[in-house]
């Protein structure tokens, strides 16, 4: 009866750290989408909002890492010293890349697009430490900035790569999820 409890239990606690990782992305998917769509729309305000997608993304990633390392019996403290260490870098190139936006040397238009390959490239090295999902997050982004920068108006390319990231996020999501978890509780 006991063994009973513990598989249920377990299966249980997979299902939870599945569905906080799924929402999780879900999340940073649609506010990296909203915050593509300032870059094309209002590049002058665009550069505001990756500042702050900056501390949104390094939270998400802590969660992330936070429920990996719960679900595979990891230290979370290492973990959590990885990201803090990593995201404490990308605050400081994204300080950097301010700094050259304040003196002049970029423009804000330029540099919206600078910030979503900076924070691109970011949360593709955590994701690939951390999550799959996160990773083809930041590949998403930065496509994003390095086609915004040959095309002037992208937003059909960048329309089908968020598709695109979408949908393979949604297979490797039902394919890793573990056994007694349904869609429908999705």
């Amino acid at each position: 009866m006991d063994i009973e409890n513990g598989k249920n239990n377990k299966a249980r606690s997979e299902k939870y750290y599945w569905q906080m990782e799924s929402i999780v992305l879900f999340v940073v998917m649609l506010l990296s989408v909203l915050g593509i769509g300032i870059t094309e729309f209002r590049p002058l305000d665009s550069y505001r909002y990756w500042g702050v997608m900056t501390l949104i993304l390094a939270a998400t990633a802590f969660v992330i890492g936070w429920v990996k390392s719960m679900r595979n019996g990891l230290a979370v403290r290492d973990i959590l010293t990885k990201q803090i260490v990593h995201w404490a870098a990308t605050m400081v190139a994204v300080g950097g890349i301010f700094i050259l936006l304040n003196t002049g040397r970029l423009n804000y238009e330029n540099t919206g697009l600078v910030l979503l390959i900076t924070l691109g490239l970011s949360t593709f090295l955590d994701g690939y430490r951390v999550s799959l999902g996160f990773a083809l997050v930041g590949v998403m982004m930065f496509l994003t900035g390095i086609i915004g920068g040959y095309v002037e108006q992208y937003v059909w390319i960048i329309l089908i790569i968020i598709v695109s990231v979408f949908i393979t996020i949604i297979v490797i999501q039902k394919s890793t999820r573990p056994s007694g978890t349904s869609s429908k509780n999705i």
